[in-house]
């Protein structure tokens, strides 16, 4: 699921609007998610997360797994989602934010 940037990149805090039926029917396209970025605490398998990954462009995934050495394995809810071996491993580098709270397009 691509998103769309509506943030400042030094901002620890990240407004992204949902494109795509990846995270589904959690997250739907239209909805819009803040993120914050953690630089000293760790992020946690089940957290949803904005990365910029280095094939697919900005994506919204669950954390599925965390390797010993930090690397990340992401992963969609709905079945149309990239698989997470077609992902492959991400660096915690390339995590913008973990999502805090999402708004659904049709509270709007």
């Amino acid at each position: 699921m691509k998103s769309e940037l509506i943030k400042s990149e030094r901002m620890p805090i990240g407004l992204y609007r949902v494109n795509g039926l990846s995270m589904s029917p959690g997250l739907a396209p239209g909805d819009y998610v803040v993120t914050l970025k953690r630089w000293k605490s760790r992020y946690r398998i089940g957290d949803i997360v904005v990365a910029q990954h280095p094939h697919f462009g900005r994506i919204i995934k669950r954390i599925r797994a965390i390797q010993p050495d930090g690397m990340l394995w992401l992963e969609g809810t709905h079945p149309v989602s990239t698989s997470t071996d077609k992902m492959g491993l991400l660096r915690r580098e390339w995590i913008q934010g973990r999502v805090i709270r999402s708004i659904s397009q049709s509270t709007m």
